[in-house]
């Protein structure tokens, strides 16, 4: 007789992000985290290389950022306003707090000339970028 265990992880079937909804989020995220630079860059031009920091650092976790009151919570803004989120493949859990993991997605869009194959897998088969591959995880509908 098979006892389920209330520790044993149930892992629900996801619908996958559409490679337009994962366009816009980046493109939104890519606004916000520009948004320093230019906040910064208004005041004055020293301060550019600060806001430079603060937009990779935003570009780099957006995926793990904590909650801010209801709004965000392991989603980027341009995630949170398509819909969509990255979980782990193997869990199904939001990547809040998990860092290395964001960062690990990342890091194939900091590789000049790779970063234009990477964005590109999207329309692969599984739809999913390298950094997506190295990571273990997948976008999905929120």
């Amino acid at each position: 007789m098979l006892v389920e265990s209330p520790y044993t992880p149930v892992i629900t079937a996801h619908v996958k992000a559409t490679p337009l909804q994962r366009f816009i989020a980046a493109f939104i995220d890519g606004i916000i985290g520009n948004v320093a630079v230019w906040l910064l860059m208004i005041v004055s031009y020293q301060l550019v290389t600060v806001g430079y920091v603060i937009a990779i650092g935003y570009l780099l976790t957006k995926d793990a950022l904590p909650a801010v009151g209801e709004f965000l919570g392991g989603q980027s803004i341009g995630k949170k306003l398509m819909g969509i989120k990255v979980i782990k493949e193997d869990t199904g859990e939001s990547l809040l707090g998990d860092y290395g993991t964001a960062i690990t997605r990342q890091v194939s869009l900091l590789i000049p000339f790779f970063n234009i194959v990477d964005v590109l897998m999207v329309f692969s088969a599984d739809s999913k970028r390298f950094g997506d591959k190295w990571a273990k995880t997948i976008v999905v509908k929120a």
